[in-house]
């Protein structure tokens, strides 16, 4: 079967989902095996922070793995701070020297590819993705129709109250709602994934009426400085040092750089890679939203094979975009909704386009999950 057109190059060149999220509910301990969705590979290098015995990254777009290779490659060979200059934090005129550097670092795949893509790397490969352009052009777009004024004011806002006020009185206008049908239009949002990724999106569903709101949740909800997703999108860059990504802050360099051995790269499904593992042989699974762009059938299948590799107790942590996806009731005996914990994480989620995020434990013999009174515990981690 041919690949999608968007698996021809790299998709993410970002995770654009909160890692502190599935951090909390997973609890990563030193004897820990975690899967996660590779994406943009920042989260899976934000894993390592918690000391896991193996961390396999899995992504079908093979693009996605190259892209992690190449930032594991830069916690390997470069210092800290040229490593968040190649990457594209800070500004630099020497990518092409650090990537002489990096590269006999890479897998051979990996290298082949990266030789070939000089403008990725001078720009920073940070906004080297389909989706990182999309935010550019969104945001092109958006400051002529907002200006840069306004969006500055927003960020220097002193109180929640002072930003809901901005929002209420000089964001939310006619041209913002014009601005929010067209460019965040499924027609638009198609162009950037493909039609087939929205199969199982209900007709009537507003992509625009969606987003707008959770742009709104964004704008006027706490610490908007502190949110690296809101700043990147609208300023084109993180706020400043204090407020990288976790997997980028100079607290966690050392203990990444010393633990990128355990990260393994699969390029594959998951349906398949699972086929190989062991039974009860993963404690975490990071599965991102990719459930949403199967069928239920298909769902549920991946479902039935996680619980076969799951060990007991494991945790699976995911995200829904468009399409409401929870466990099937069918499979209630084989794993247990944490619906509680799941609501109290999704209100502190710094990436705010999600509308539901979900815990759920895998369920057999000899499971053993936190008590109620460890939920408080754990949504404060």
């Amino acid at each position: 079967m041919k690949a999608p057109r968007m698996f021809d190059d790299i998709l993410y060149a970002q995770c654009w989902e909160d890692p502190d999220l599935d951090r909390a509910a997973f609890r990563i301990g030193p004897t820990d095996t975690v899967f996660s969705i590779t994406s943009g590979g920042c989260n899976t290098l934000a894993f390592l922070i918690d000391n896991p015995k193996k961390v396999y990254a899995l992504d079908v777009n093979p693009h996605q793995n190259y892209l992690l290779d190449l930032k594991m490659g830069a916690f390997a060979r470069l210092t800290y701070g040229e490593m968040l200059e190649f990457l594209g934090v800070d500004e630099s005129r020497r990518r092409s020297v650090l990537y002489e550097k990096v590269r006999p670092n890479l897998l051979r795949k990996s290298r082949r590819f990266w030789d070939t893509q000089p403008s990725k790397i001078e720009s920073g490969v940070l906004n080297a993705g389909r989706y990182e352009g999309y935010m550019k052009l969104l945001r092109r777009w958006l400051t002529r129709v907002k200006g840069e004024a306004l969006i500055r004011d927003l960020f220097e806002a002193e109180s929640l109250e002072e930003r809901e006020s901005i929002y209420d009185t000089r964001w939310d206008t006619a041209a913002w709602r014009l601005f929010t049908r067209v460019f965040l239009s499924r027609r638009v949002m198609s162009l950037l994934f493909t039609g087939d990724f929205f199969t199982y999106v209900d007709g009537s569903f507003s992509f625009g009426r969606h987003f707008a709101a959770r742009v709104r949740k964004a704008l006027t909800g706490p610490s908007l400085k502190e949110n690296y997703f809101a700043s990147f999108i609208l300023l084109g860059r993180f706020y400043d040092a204090d407020t990288l990504p976790p997997y980028l802050r100079r607290e966690h360099f050392r203990a990444i750089r010393s633990r990128l051995d355990r990260v393994e790269l699969v390029t594959r499904s998951c349906g398949d890679f699972f086929e190989q593992c062991a039974e009860s042989s993963i404690d975490k699974f990071n599965f991102t939203n990719i459930f949403e762009w199967m069928s239920p059938e298909a769902y549920e299948r991946l479902l039935r094979q996680t619980w076969r590799v799951g060990a007991p107790g494991a945790v699976l942590t995911y995200r829904n975009l468009l399409v409401l996806r929870e466990r099937p009731e069918c499979l209630g005996r084989m794993f247990r909704r944490e619906k509680e914990l799941a609501s109290a994480l999704h209100r502190r989620d710094r990436s705010f386009i999600y509308r539901n995020y979900v815990v759920e434990i895998v369920e057999k013999e000899g499971t053993t999950w936190h008590t109620t009174s460890d939920m408080s515990a754990i949504v404060a981690a």
